[in-house]
């Protein structure tokens, strides 16, 4: 840029972009102090003074769907944006269930992804941005990109069936402006006087507001981290040894056996271990098998980082627990005969495993070969656990001042939003923060804009020590966010989860839930969308009667039993026989124990089983708990 030249416009406003139709328009930047400014679109031109700080907005009236057009901004230079559309524009935020992008849930939908081909559906991704000192200005990253082969893969999973719901639904261009990042908490997407207004975050936000605690806490972070895996590399037997532990050579006939999958606290020497454990595994391959047309190795989850060889050659390897490994090998990496698969796997927590209800096995294009059961395992370095990382994005506020603030000034339809995994060990409370963050983004962008919201889906920690309900807590949290907060609305997600699998593969049912709420309430379209909770609870004698609302088909369960559960003199006894009549669920108790009954409770765990649901609308009944007085 030249002296001259001080012509500065957002990422957002570039080539693609997508405007909301039918709302005011604006268009923002910065130039040179004191310069008249204009941009021309749809045949209309405005003009105003760059203001004393070097910051412009221009506003134009709102238009109907439609396009191309282009947007001219004439300035201390002029730039012009092409291919610009108007349609319809979500912003989607929260964490990596909804940053999760297409490439991880690709098996479940290949055939629709490899069809897929909408030009007119459009993300804007906004990479992770810190920002400690106070809101950025201006977007200064992020690019428009459109729903063809060349870029599916990384659109935002949820975002991108969302999208193609309303694309085929309204026939008008989609633009999703996608924020989430992994791992965040609620907190570091709020304002940071709203935190502060709560009196518990001032030490916090204030420590991390002084630039050199941010560098000395990197710097510090990195030296751990450095240290941690320079030891475990150099000391690691399986590297050290004269043959080292991925070669077919090697001897393993001293090692010990294990069932995969399998979990490290379930085996009494790999309890709580840290460190390098080194697995190997023998399996046939017929001459048959080396001409598939198809070859993929498929290790379910593993934590927490691996390297994976086959026959001595290093095929993949993966850094960290959340990635499925799935790792595409050629025929000249197998061989007819018996064949030798090498896994090294890192373990930094004390939390190892091969992580159980996923496939272990070799894919091929008329078969697969079983990879589960009998594997040998030796110890490569056994070491402490790594001191916590750190997440510099999981602090408060930072993602509010980096992400959000400098998407200001473009205008939404409506936010959705998918969160709470990283809230889940203190649930009591997400309630009021949550309403808080909803505040904070319609102010933010000056719009009492829709807001809704995917419940937490049904998971357990496979390398935990049981339920701890603490997800059922913040659900129910979740679930009560509704009612406190117009224009506001939550689909549930327990049953379309895997149990040991953070992030559920079937984002598709999900963005259909959300779309059936929009596609009603905000254009006027399809069926109305209630969900399926329950209504009213009687306790007379020795029943029990649970009435549910807002049914459109017949109460049914699932292939599994929902757990219900009554508490009995302060304990919850579960109860494995029910009947369904119409829109009720009926339980007899036993007389001994009909008057000391205080409450009922459904799915009230971090993993539920079972569900009832509507046999129309597919939707499960909404986890609840409940005294009875």
């Amino acid at each position: 840029m030249s002296i001259t030249d001080q012509l500065r416009l957002p990422n957002t406003l570039s080539d693609g972009m997508i405007i909301q139709q039918q709302k005011p328009i604006y268009f923002s930047g910065k130039d040179k102090a004191g310069l008249t400014l204009s941009v021309e679109f749809n045949g209309l031109k405005e003009l105003t003074i760059v203001d004393e700080h070097g910051n412009w907005t221009l506003s134009f009236p709102s238009m109907e769907a439609g396009g191309p057009f282009t947007v001219t901004v004439s300035g201390s230079s002029e730039k012009i944006i092409s291919d610009v559309y108007l349609g319809e524009v979500w912003l989607i935020g929260g964490q990596s269930n909804m940053e999760l992008p297409i490439n991880r849930t690709y098996d479940e939908f290949k055939e629709e992804i490899d069809a897929a081909h909408y030009p007119l559906i459009r993300q804007f991704h906004v990479e992770t941005d810190l920002a400690f000192e106070g809101p950025k200005d201006v977007m200064e990253q992020g690019e428009w990109k459109s729903a063809v082969q060349e870029n599916i893969q990384d659109f935002s999973s949820l975002g991108f069936f969302y999208a193609k719901k309303l694309h085929e639904e309204l026939n008008i261009p989609v633009g999703i402006i996608h924020t989430a990042v992994g791992g965040t908490p609620v907190e570091a997407w709020m304002k940071e006087e709203t935190l502060r207004s709560l009196g518990s975050y001032d030490a916090e936000l204030d420590y991390w507001k002084d630039p050199n605690n941010v560098e000395a806490e990197i710097i510090k972070d990195a030296d751990i981290t450095k240290t941690w895996y320079d030891d475990l590399n150099q000391n690691d037997l399986g590297y050290t040894e004269e043959v080292k532990w991925y070669e077919e050579t090697l001897d393993d006939q001293s090692w010990r056996a294990v069932s995969v999958p399998f979990m490290f606290k379930d085996v009494e020497d790999l309890y709580s271990f840290s460190g390098v454990v080194w697995f190997r595994k023998t399996f046939f391959v017929t001459e048959d098998d080396l001409i598939s047309d198809s070859f993929r190795i498929r290790l379910g989850s593993l934590i927490n980082g691996d390297e994976t060889y086959l026959n001595g050659k290093k095929i993949g390897e993966t850094g960290y627990r959340y990635p499925p490994r799935k790792y595409p090998i050629k025929s000249l990496d197998l061989k007819s005969g018996m064949n030798t698969l090498v896994v090294r796997l890192s373990i930094d927590a004390g939390n190892g495993g091969f992580i159980p209800t996923f496939p272990y096995e070799i894919e091929l294009g008329h078969k697969t070969i079983d990879l589960e059961g009998r594997w040998s395992y030796k110890i490569g370095y056994r070491k402490e656990k790594i001191e916590p990382m750190l997440f510099l994005h999981y602090k408060p506020s930072v993602l509010y001042n980096a992400i959000l603030h400098p998407l200001r000034n473009v205008s939404v339809r409506g936010f959705l939003f998918y969160q709470g995994e990283s809230n889940t060990g203190q649930p009591n409370g997400y309630k009021d923060l949550m309403k808080l963050m909803i505040a904070d983004w319609r102010e933010l962008f000056k719009d009492d804009v829709p807001f809704y919201y995917v419940q937490l889906a049904n998971y357990i920690d496979p390398a935990g020590d049981g339920d701890d309900h603490q997800w059922a807590v913040l659900r129910y949290e979740q679930d009560r966010v509704r009612f406190e907060n117009d224009k506001v609305e939550m689909v549930p997600a327990y049953d379309c989860g895997i149990s040991y699998e953070l992030h559920p593969h079937d984002k598709k049912t999900l963005a259909h839930r959300l779309a059936h709420v929009s596609l009603y309430r905000d254009y006027g379209t399809g069926q109305p969308y209630e969900n399926i909770e329950i209504s009213t609870i009687s306790h007379e004698g020795n029943l029990i009667r649970l009435t549910i609302k807002n049914l459109t088909g017949n109460l049914i369960q699932s292939a599994l039993s929902p757990e219900i559960e009554i508490e009995i003199s302060g304990a919850w006894v579960l109860q494995s026989e029910f009947s369904i009549k119409a829109n009720a669920v009926e339980l007899l108790v036993e007389d001994s124990v009909r008057d000391a009954i205080t409450g009922v409770r459904y799915g009230w765990r971090n993993d539920p089983k079972g569900y009832l649901y509507d046999s129309e609308s597919d939707l499960p009944l909404l986890p609840f708990t409940c005294p009875l007085i």
